[in-house]
């Protein structure tokens, strides 16, 4: 509902004075289905967010007053996070707004807003799912861009998926938008189990990681992405381990550890494979 401006002398007629009421017990909503940013009609009203993957809510400078405020209601399954754009956001909680979770934002000044959730997430060793895949006779899947987020230090990947013939599956990490294939990805592993040709090999720098070789077997196997919001380079350590299963490494399990050599963020993953897979892909954040 728009605010009145009133002015000295107007009359209040019945139908504004009812819509004043109206808004005392049902709040103004928009609702939300992907990336949004705030704007000053928002004042006064909730925002509720509504999409399947992972989302953010931005809030810039000079569009509230100090005292203003707004509440943000997260129906989605996937987690929303507050974001600050030119604005200053700060909470004494979590700025992540999981499925079923709301808060009010309230503005100390034009610039800075202080984030109060309703749905405090207790900080306790565990994880917290962020999105699944589903892919179904496909030969890529990428996650939403934006889901590797600073909100959690660490995340961890799942996947269990079929192929309909034996090939790799590799991975790629992107950011902004942006596939990073360059050559900077490399691989060690240790293998154990039938085929010792495994062994102890060392993949050279190439434009994508090997998670895994794929047959009409399910490949299953999870690996842990460190801090992916940071850009540094050499070490940006990402270690999976996993039961690699095809006709060419049948019975096989690998311990890999991966490096990326150049510095850079990530905010994505993308798999790809020759062969089509269906399965489920998970992401999910390791609380702090």
């Amino acid at each position: 509902m728009a605010i009145f401006d009133f002015t000295a002398a107007q009359v209040l007629t019945a139908a504004q004075m009812d819509n004043l009421q109206a808004n005392d017990y049902n709040q103004t909503v928009s609702t939300e289905t992907a990336n949004y940013v705030l704007v000053a009609a928002d004042k006064g009203t909730r925002v509720a967010m509504n999409a399947a993957g992972a989302t953010t809510i931005t809030v810039n400078t000079d569009l509230f007053a100090a005292g203003d405020t707004l509440a943000i209601h997260n129906i989605g399954a996937g987690t929303c996070t507050i974001t600050a754009g030119s604005a200053t956001v700060a909470s004494a909680g979590s700025l992540a707004v999981p499925t079923n979770g709301s808060g009010t934002l309230y503005f100390t000044s034009a610039g800075v807003a202080i984030y109060f959730p309703s749905a405090v997430t207790v900080a306790a060793s565990g994880l917290v799912l962020l999105e699944t895949l589903s892919p179904s006779a496909v030969t890529s899947a990428q996650f939403t861009d934006g889901l590797l987020t600073s909100t959690y230090f660490n995340y961890v990947v799942t996947i269990n998926v079929t192929f309909a013939a034996h090939a790799s599956f590799l991975c790629q990490l992107r950011n902004a938008g942006s596939t990073i294939s360059s050559a900077n990805y490399g691989m060690y592993a240790t293998g154990f189990g039938s085929n010792s040709a495994t062994d102890n090999r060392v993949t050279n720098a190439g434009t994508s990681w090997i998670v895994g070789y794929g047959n009409t077997e399910t490949l299953s196997g999870s690996f842990d992405f460190f801090s992916p919001s940071v850009s540094r380079s050499g070490n940006k350590g990402v270690g999976i381990t996993g039961s690699i299963n095809g006709a060419a490494n049948a019975n096989v399990t690998n311990n890999v550890a991966l490096q990326f050599a150049a510095a850079q963020a990530f905010t994505s993953l993308l798999f790809t494979s020759a062969q089509a897979f269906t399965g489920t892909i998970c992401v999910y954040g390791v609380s702090k």
